[in-house]
């Protein structure tokens, strides 16, 4: 199922900025300054941040977007390795925050291999993703995509029954 403009802005800039963020406090953190700094600090924080905003994003994907997919049979390797990667890192951020010492390391080493694993993941979703939808008009296509049932409301929720004035 395609995403609406807003949607696809959302994962795109969420999934960026975190990735981004991510890999600049990893490598001032263990490459290049000795002593945290102000620019390893607030990497950290935009990281903390933006992946808040991630979660956000991802369970807005979940109702349509993964049931979706599921249901049609479409993409599911790909679509499940990402589910899979967002909860090892959810679970690994988690451990590193609310963790114990010993388990500080090994979540540590999951979180940043698991995500830079997932710079290769998300974009080879989307590829397969438009390599997979149907070769049709983009109308027919559009039209082919589920869409949400809303049940219908009465009248009575409609209209007021009040006499106009």
């Amino acid at each position: 199922m395609r995403l609406g403009p807003w949607q696809q802005a959302a994962v795109y800039a969420t999934l960026v900025i975190v990735a981004l963020s991510g890999v600049v406090w990893f490598a001032l953190h263990d490459f290049v300054e000795e002593e945290p700094s102000d620019l390893q600090r607030w990497s950290l924080i935009l990281h903390g941040v933006s992946a808040f905003a991630a979660l956000i994003v991802f369970g807005s994907l979940l109702p349509l977007h993964v049931r979706s997919g599921w249901l049609r049979r479409r993409n599911i390797a790909s679509g499940l390795s990402i589910t899979i990667v967002m909860t090892v890192l959810i679970v690994t951020a988690l451990l590193l925050y609310y963790g114990g010492e010993e388990m500080r390391a090994p979540a540590r080493w999951t979180h940043i291999g698991i995500g830079l694993l997932a710079f290769a993941l998300f974009p080879m979703h989307v590829i397969f993703g438009h390599r997979s939808r149907p070769l049709a008009a983009p109308e027919q296509a559009r039209k082919s995509e589920p869409t949400i049932d809303v049940p219908k409301q009465s009248a009575s929720l409609v209209h007021s029954k009040r006499p106009a004035a």
